[in-house]
This record gives C-alpha cells, structure tokens and sequence, in this order.
C-alpha cells in the first residue's frame, strides 16, 4: 500500500456540525400587526399631547377668580372649542348639588349658576358661575367645582341675619334684613327669615342698623331681658327705647346702655318688674328708676266720676 493510500489517523474525524434550526416564515398577520404598531406610534404621541392640553386647560380655567365681577362682564366661556368633542363623549352634567342655601330662592339661585342637566360639562367657565353667585345678597362666600363626568357642585356659605329693619324706600314703609355690619341683605323675605327665625328683633330708626350689633351683644348677655324685647327703637341717634311683649317702653340712656340693661335684668330679678302691666320704664338718668304703670280707663261718657252713677 502506498503512502497516498493510507487511511488518516483516527484522530483526524471529520467534525460533526450542529443542526441548524428551521425559522418558520412570518404569517401575513403577523406583519399586518407589526406594520400597524409602527404606524400608530406617532398617533399615539399626538393623542397623548391632545390630553395633556385639554386637562391642562381646564384645571387653569377652573381656578377660583381672585374677585367677583359683574355678572354682563363675564362673557359666556367656550371651553376651548372642547365642549362639543367633550359632551359627544359622554361629558354632560347629570347633576348640580347645592350645599348651603338656605334661604336664597330656587330660582333665583337656578338662573345664577345657569347650569342645567343636560348641559355640556366643559361648555362653562367655574369663575363666571362663581361671580353670578356671589352677587346675590344673602351669599357672603361661594365655590363651586366641577367633578367629571357630570356634577356641578355649588357651596354657598350664607351672610347671617342679625335682625329686622324697618325702613322708608319711596315713600312705602319696608321692611328688610340687615347682617352683623349693618348691611342691608338683599333679595330676601323678611316675614319668611322670621318664619324661620322667632328670635329675630324688629329694629326701626334710620341709623339703627349701624349701632344694631352693640346692641344685640349686650342683650344677648342677660337673656332674662333678651326674652321679653320684641323691637328695639333707635331715637334721634342717640340711645335705644326697647319695645316689650306686652308693648311696654324701657327707656335706655344714651351712655351705659349696657349697665341700663344690666339693671333691668336686677328688677326683674327682684320683682318681675317685666312682668307688670307697665306703660314705660325709665332709665335714662343714672341711679334713677321711672315707672309709670297704664292709665285707668276714663269712665264713659255722662257717668258720675265720684261714684260711678249717672247724675
């Protein structure tokens, strides 16, 4: 045997090769798919912006407005051309809540907020609801909020009534509530507050209501006189006449009104001086009481006055 024809050594095996893994072929879905991942990335990005610029929007347009302004300068809000898109997708109010109106008229306080169910949410501006609010006389402070999908909701913190005054508008005696500062509160019933608060005093006098709030503190202080005063009569701008129950007068000073009061409440203590068929108490001078009790009836007519019998 040649050295050509020798075999090769066993060391010298031919090496083995791995087998190489069938890929299969991509269907046609998979690449529909693929393709319109691709495509709808950009899409995506702009609808993610187109969010951000509504949300952004309407959370600058419902900050409260820094001071209330005339209802005719609030022009009627738009929302930024999103109301339609808004409501076609379901943004529609379903309900307006209204917190704290206790007093104000149903349709007065409707035709100031000037939302309605159906209405689209983001067709109005929060600031302009805020203002109309506001502007009504017993409302001393408002907020109001909008909760998506479909809620309005209206809080009102109303101006408390401290009494009742009685007063001259164009020749016709009126009668209207006034507010801890004197202020005259508007659009409000007087009759229906009293309905609704007995307690309420009847003040007539025409400065009465800018020295209404001393007044009621230094009553409110001694309730056994507070209980018996129905009206109180402010005379020449100088001191208080207090109307009773019984329709009797109590003279208070121009100075001291509070000892005055103090005084009384002692009388009534000691003997029910409030109680007695009385036509006027004075205390206008210091360390001096006046009671002057009702006049017997005249007799009638053609009577004799000694012994009652006719002549």
């Amino acid at each position: 045997m040649s050295p050509l024809e020798r075999a090769p050594p066993p060391h010298r095996r031919a090496r083995s090769r791995k087998p190489v893994p069938r890929q299969d072929r991509l269907t046609q879905r998979t690449l529909f798919l693929r393709r319109m991942r691709k495509s709808l990335k950009p899409g995506l990005w702009l609808i993610g912006l187109g969010a951000v610029f509504v949300i952004g929007a309407e959370l600058f347009r419902s900050l409260p407005a820094a001071a209330p302004q005339p209802a005719a300068a609030v022009a009627p809000h738009s929302g930024f051309g999103l109301a339609t898109l808004g409501a076609d997708l379901g943004l529609r109010i379903s309900k307006v809540e209204i917190n704290g109106a206790g007093s104000l008229d149903p349709a007065v306080l409707d035709t100031a907020i000037g939302v309605k169910p159906g209405d689209p949410a983001l067709g109005f501006s929060l600031g302009a609801v805020q203002n109309r609010v506001a502007q009504l006389g017993p409302v001393q402070s408002v907020t109001v909020e909008r909760v998506l999908p479909g809620t309005l909701v209206v809080d009102i913190t109303e101006r408390d009534a401290l009494a009742i005054w009685q007063t001259m508008q164009d020749g016709h005696v009126q009668f209207v509530l006034i507010d801890k500062d004197g202020a005259v509160i508007a659009n409000q019933d007087a009759a229906a507050a009293k309905r609704r608060e007995p307690g309420l005093l009847l003040l007539s006098g025409g400065d009465a209501p800018k020295f209404a709030a001393t007044l009621l503190a230094e009553l409110k202080t001694v309730p056994v006189v507070l209980a018996h005063v129905v009206a109180a009569q402010h005379v020449d701008g100088l001191r208080w006449n207090l109307i009773l129950k019984d329709h009797a007068v109590v003279k208070l000073p121009g100075s001291d009104e509070a000892g005055a009061i103090g005084q009384l409440a002692a009388l009534q203590a000691s003997m029910q001086l409030l109680d007695r068929p009385v036509e006027d108490i004075d205390l206008r001078q210091p360390g001096r009481l006046i009671v002057r009790p009702y006049a017997p009836p005249a007799p009638p007519a053609g009577t004799n006055q000694k012994n009652g019998a006719k002549p």
